[in-house]
């Protein structure tokens, strides 16, 4: 078979072409410790290495998600804290009110001491984070969730949404505690307050059918809040368990990631050296041959 001049210089660039690109790639590959540095390296690497990519984004977000949780779960545990011992204040001096040997003037007292601890009830179920988001008021961050109504009822004009945050592929947990769990309504503080006027002006007959009514209803909030504060005891529990775990995925994810993708020296040197020599030798043979032609030979 004959093989022209075009034919010949054609196939011999393009050996050249080929062994130079081959001679760059790995080198380029050896300089940034990348074996993939273009999907068309390695077409199937490329996709696994993609999905490790956005497997470790997705861990990334976890672990800022897990944070924001755990960051507003203890301000809110913090607040419910002083609530119950507030709470357990007003319980003592209720007890205290339904003795009936007390007279009318320590009831005016009791009276004067709930008249300081109530408001600073409120005042905790209607605490801000660092942000100025109110802590209680399910979504409606930016309005105080428990105030007084024209008459001087308390209301509560925030709503009962409990946000969900992802915290890994298949979890979901509560990233927040709404006041219309807490306080139903605003009922119990509008009954403190009556309770309150109560004892402001003890009824010659002594109050202990009221007090032990109130007791009841202290009983029932306390119940509440310790059940708010031992939820996010759990959910804070379960998320540093969860951290640790994400923690080793992530670091699993990575190794493998970087087994996809780095270099492996040896192997790239030898055929680096080789993609060398095969474009010194055939530069070498195509220019030597280059130079013939008919006329040196006659």
């Amino acid at each position: 078979m004959r093989i022209s001049s075009s034919q010949y210089h054609e196939t011999a660039i393009r050996n050249i072409q080929t062994s130079s690109a081959k001679y760059s790639q790995l080198s380029v590959q050896m300089a940034t410790n990348e074996r993939i540095t273009k999907p068309s390296d390695d077409p199937l690497g490329s996709v696994l290495v993609l999905r490790l990519d956005s497997e470790l984004t997705s861990l990334e977000q976890y672990g800022k998600n897990m944070e924001l949780v755990t960051y507003t779960l203890s301000q809110q545990e913090t607040q419910l804290s002083s609530i119950n011992n507030l709470l357990l204040s007003v319980q003592s001096l209720v007890t205290a009110a339904a003795d009936a040997s007390y007279g009318e003037d320590e009831l005016k007292a009791m009276a004067n001491e709930l008249a300081v601890l109530m408001p600073g009830i409120a005042d905790l179920l209607n605490a801000k984070d660092g942000n100025g988001n109110h802590l209680f008021a399910g979504s409606e961050i930016d309005q105080q969730p428990f105030i007084k109504d024209v008459t001087g009822q308390y209301i509560y004009q925030g709503d009962s949404l409990v946000r969900k945050v992802a915290v890994s592929s298949n979890t979901l947990v509560d990233a927040n505690i709404v006041g219309s769990d807490l306080v139903p309504g605003a009922t119990f503080l509008n009954d403190l307050q009556d309770y309150v006027a109560l004892l402001q002006a003890p009824p010659a007959a002594g109050v202990g059918t009221e007090s032990r009514a109130m007791l009841d209803k202290l009983s029932a909030t306390l119940g509440n809040t310790t059940a708010a504060i031992t939820k996010i005891g759990g959910i804070v529990s379960s998320l540093e368990s969860l951290e640790f775990t994400n923690t080793d995925i992530a670091l699993f994810t990575e190794n493998l990631r970087d087994d996809l993708t780095a270099v492996h020296y040896p192997s790239a040197y030898i055929e680096m050296n080789n993609a060398l020599a095969s474009y010194e030798s055939t530069l070498k043979v195509y220019s030597s041959v280059s130079q013939l032609s008919l006329f040196s030979q006659l």
